[in-house]
């Protein structure tokens, strides 16, 4: 019951930062938790003035009843102290001392790669970032996001297409759904992979929360990469804590005349690792992984067929320009891309445009 008591540390907000000096201290979470006030007053940079907010805290705290609303939810906890506590992100500055989770993964996977970038990503971003962690996932890679809109979304898609391994992590509270129409994106990582966070249930998705939750992203993953982001984006700060923590980063270039491609093209300036596919992750990394990517097979397509993707190509063409450019009629033409596109080699985005995927 040990972890109960982490749990009781957790709920008094004013200790958060000084929970692993305190247990230290007193042996057990359940000895600091029991603590009198005297005994606190025996700890360097503990003031009587925090001892009083601490004791009021405590007392207010029906801890039975927090530790059974987070086994209701399915919420498991694991603490610093602990065997299964990930390895890598012990070894980041301010790692978390109690981690939330739903799921199993966080107790077993080995290598992970994280993958991050814009929330308003490109149909071209999001498409690669789909493929890249599809791949990743095909040679046992787990793949680790965010959750959110946007790169996120598609690296966590890519994994779980793949029926691979694939960790959120969250800035909120484990029963908040931020954007709510991942709802089902939720459920899909909690019985494939993991969510986590470090914050406590109800908690929700203030902005100030998101670049404490991007430093477990890179701390949870051998290497980070970063596909669209802008000069400011989110994705960056990822990038930034994956240095400190002595991480390899990673860009996918773009476009030069798109915003989105601003944060890639400065990372490879500063001296990031170029990359078109996972075999040059695996590469950069030392790690001993092929990327067993499934190529489609362009001779199971009819003339037409590839007659259209060919013209498609690597950019967004709209409906219109292929009837017009192909001499081809309007139903033919929503025929021939209705087929490509089950067939996994296109996707279309808003717009009636159109994108080459594979």
């Amino acid at each position: 019951m040990e972890k109960k008591y982490w749990l009781g540390l957790k709920l008094i907000s004013v200790l958060d930062s000084k929970i692993l000096k305190i247990i230290d201290y007193f042996g057990t979470a359940e000895e600091a938790w029991e603590a009198k006030k005297n005994d606190f007053l025996k700890i360097d940079g503990v003031s009587p003035k925090l001892i009083g907010e601490i004791i009021k805290k405590r007392e207010d705290i029906d801890l039975d009843f927090w530790w059974q609303k987070y086994k209701s939810l399915e919420i498991d906890v694991v603490t610093f102290l602990d065997n299964d506590y990930p390895s890598l992100l012990k070894e980041i500055p301010n790692p978390p001392p109690v981690l939330f989770f739903k799921g199993d993964l966080l107790k077993s996977y080995s290598e992970a790669i994280a993958i991050v970038g814009s929330r308003r990503a490109t149909a071209y971003g999001r498409a690669f970032a789909e493929e890249l962690a599809l791949n990743l996932s095909r040679a046992g890679v787990t793949v680790i996001s965010g959750v959110a809109r946007g790169i996120d979304s598609a690296a966590h898609k890519g994994a779980l297409a793949e029926k691979g391994n694939t960790i959120g992590v969250l800035g909120c509270g484990l029963d908040v759904v931020y954007p709510p129409e991942n709802k089902l994106l939720y459920r899909a990582i909690s019985e494939q992979g993991s969510l986590v966070s470090e914050y406590l249930i109800k908690t929700e998705p203030f902005k100030w929360n998101f670049p404490a939750r991007n430093r477990i992203i890179s701390g949870l993953a051998k290497g980070v990469v970063i596909v669209e982001a802008s000069e400011k984006s989110g994705a960056l700060i990822t990038a930034d804590f994956a240095l400190e923590q002595g991480r390899e980063v990673f860009a996918v270039p773009g476009n030069p005349k798109n915003s989105l491609s601003k944060g890639p093209h400065k990372l490879l300036k500063s001296g990031a690792c170029l990359i078109e596919n996972t075999d040059d992750i695996f590469e950069a990394l030392g790690l001993n992984y092929t990327s067993n990517s499934q190529k489609k097979c362009l001779t199971n397509l009819t003339e037409k067929e590839l007659k259209v993707l060919n013209f498609i190509s690597w950019d967004l063409k709209y409906i219109d320009e292929i009837i017009r450019e192909l001499s081809l009629s309007s139903s033919e033409t929503a025929s021939l891309l209705t087929t490509l596109e089950i067939k996994g080699f296109i996707k279309q985005d808003t717009g009636k445009k159109y994108l080459r995927i594979s």
